[in-house]
């Protein structure tokens, strides 16, 4: 008779208790939680010129995404039909903490955006023991492709969406007599959220490739229900950009759309992948 071979133990796999996971968890969650930290806090040190450079930089008519939807004019249609200048932009802060809390938010928010590839690696870390050698393999050179996935993200939104929904928003006027003015918080704000939830956003293939792996959708049915999808899309295109026209919308709607049918394409080699473990 066949001996039974002794199952091989990979080093990475633990015998881990429900407790142990949850300790294992909070120990990532607080090395996050430092690591931000000290991103926020060195972003607060230097504040003002982040405010300058990267915040407000959007609405003057120097900055790239201006520059390139008029150089995109020129080419297609030979005019100056997409050479925007921003609307003048007056701020105020209306509350005595106004200026304080906004450059909290950027400090946090420039503090999140620099560690996240640390906070993926974190995650992954937690993942990991749970996975078979093969997963861990396959997953590992997936890992650097989520960071690329929120920065590019977080890049469009900020050199292309940001500027087109600004000078929308700002040039927009329900009566002449009325006059924006804009508080800091709405203007850090806005910059920010639409960054951030962009860069989230195109995490939509590893979202996808999650739900294969776990058996939660195909790529059959990803691609029976793609008119739903087109629909859901430009919802959350509608959310993650402020702005009520339907260029800006049409601008982060179409990569989404793009990176949908790289998720079936990735679910369908979940699946591939899935048949020759058996």
């Amino acid at each position: 008779m066949p001996v039974d071979q002794p199952e091989k133990v990979y080093p990475h796999e633990k015998n881990m208790g429900f407790f142990d996971h949850i300790d294992e968890l909070r120990k990532r969650l607080m090395r996050i939680a430092m690591v931000v930290l000290l991103f926020t806090i060195l972003g607060f040190c230097f504040v003002e010129p982040l405010f300058d450079l990267i915040i407000m930089a959007p609405f003057r008519s120097d900055f790239f995404g201006y520059r390139f939807f008029c150089k995109m004019g020129h080419l297609l249609s030979k005019t100056d039909a997409l050479c925007w200048q921003p609307p003048e932009l007056l701020m105020q802060s209306q509350q005595i903490q106004g200026q304080f809390s906004a450059a909290f938010k950027i400090a946090m928010v420039s503090g999140f955006v620099v560690s996240f590839p640390f906070i993926i690696q974190q995650l992954w870390g937690f993942v990991k023991p749970a996975l078979s050698e093969r997963e861990i393999k396959r997953t590992r050179r997936s890992l650097g492709i989520v960071s690329i996935l929120f920065f590019i993200g977080l890049f469009f939104a900020y050199f292309f969406l940001v500027p087109l929904a600004s000078n929308f928003l700002l040039a927009y006027t329900l009566n002449p007599q009325i006059k924006n003015i804009i508080t800091i918080s709405s203007v850090t704000g806005f910059v920010t959220f639409m960054s951030l939830a962009t860069g989230l956003v195109f995490e939509l293939p590893v979202l996808i490739y999650i739900l294969a792996r776990i058996g939660i959708v195909t790529s059959t049915l990803l691609k029976k229900h793609w008119r739903y999808a087109v629909v859901v899309i430009f919802l959350i295109a509608g959310i993650a950009t402020p702005s009520p026209d339907i260029f800006s919308q049409l601008l982060l709607g179409t990569p989404l759309l793009f990176l949908y049918w790289v998720g079936i394409r990735v679910a369908k080699q979940v699946e591939i992948n899935k048949e020759n473990e058996k």
